[in-house]
């Protein structure tokens, strides 16, 4: 058996639900099994659901269906949906007290992401969970909280000593604080900045380096972040144009956290990515713009991370991912039914996580 995730307008009649079918209130639809008629069909069209998952028979295949649920623990995903909330509101505050001048302890910002990370047995088990809890506003404040705990994810994958963890998750949190500065009319722009703006935006590294040294407590590490996060190895970044062995190595992680969160999040202006697109566009896009040994340590850690997982291919139909090819990660080994299929050989694409 397949399972597919179809449009609505592809729905045909004779096809049979894979699952129950909840509508935005939470309720149930239409139950698992359901025979798709030409009623159920409207049906599904007046709660303008737009996508809906199917089981089709493979020929000559009697193999059970498998049962595709998130390899996730669901108690978990409200655990750590629930301490996410509650650090994005603390980061919030922080950074509106920073951005007015007001005192900070750096020790209590310290803090504010050690409780997620705590609770986890792999660093993959915290990608998966950020994905599932991003919210789709408040997108300054949840970045902020992204790129603390990717950074320290990375720095783990590329075996950063750990002393220097706390230290680099704060860095994190307080990347963006210069935004504070920048007229709200252009931060929350829906669509591309002009570069009249784009100039105005760029001063927010020097804004929160500024903000970060008049602040008490505060690190150097912080610091040189809030300044160089936007830097390039090829010296095409700015503010200061830095090359490779000019810009420290927290900077770099911080910067491919930053890049990384930036793509896989939603925008006023865009959808999210899916993180294939975004693993594709980091290796083909920014190769000689990031660290190397840090991107591809990233890109195949990253990847690995969602063994297991099922993701919808642009066919429609799910299928579980089974291995990473080192040479192109952002085409996997997926299992759709009883085939496998190479990503790498394949007209096919994964189009999101499930």
């Amino acid at each position: 058996m397949k399972v597919l995730n179809l449009k609505i307008e592809a729905l045909k009649t004779g096809m049979t639900l894979y699952e129950d079918l909840i509508n935005s209130n939470g309720a149930i639809i239409l139950k698992e099994g359901t025979m798709v008629d030409e009623y159920i069909i409207d049906k599904v069209k007046g709660h303008r659901i737009e996508k809906i998952k199917v089981k089709i028979r493979e020929n000559n295949d009697s193999e059970e269906l498998a049962n595709i649920k998130s390899i996730l623990n669901p108690s978990k995903v409200s655990d750590f949906r629930a301490r996410y909330t509650e650090k994005v509101e603390e980061i919030t505050y922080t950074i509106k007290k920073i951005g007015n001048g007001e005192f900070v302890d750096v020790q209590q910002i310290k803090k504010i992401n050690k409780d997620i990370m705590v609770k986890f047995d792999t660093m993959g088990d915290v990608i998966n969970y950020m994905n599932l809890v991003r919210p789709l506003d408040d997108y300054t404040y949840a970045h902020s909280l992204n790129v603390s705990l990717m950074a320290v994810i990375i720095a783990r994958w590329i075996k950063l000593d750990e002393k220097y963890l706390d230290e680099l998750a704060t860095a994190g949190l307080l990347h963006d604080i210069g935004k504070t500065k920048i007229p709200q009319e252009i931060i929350a722009k829906p669509g591309k900045l002009t570069d009249e703006e784009f100039e105005i935006m760029k001063t927010h590294t020097i804004q929160g380096y500024r903000m970060l040294k008049n602040m008490p407590n505060a690190t150097r590490m912080s610091m040189q972040v809030a300044l160089m996060h936007h830097e390039k190895i090829d010296g095409t970044g700015y503010p200061i144009g830095a090359l490779d062995n000019e810009i420290p190595l927290t900077v770099k992680i911080i910067e491919l956290a930053d890049i990384y969160d930036a793509m896989t999040s939603a925008r006023v202006y865009r959808a999210k990515l899916c993180p294939f697109d975004v693993i594709k566009n980091l290796e083909t896009q920014t190769y000689g713009k990031l660290d190397t040994h840090i991107l591809m340590t990233f890109l195949n850690n990253i990847a690995r991370s969602y063994i297991g997982d099922f993701v919808e291919l642009s066919n429609g139909e799910i299928a579980e991912l089974m291995f990473i090819n080192p040479n192109r990660v952002w085409q996997p080994i997926v299992k759709s039914g009883s085939e496998l299929i190479d990503l790498s050989k394949s007209n096919l694409e994964i189009m999101s996580i499930v």
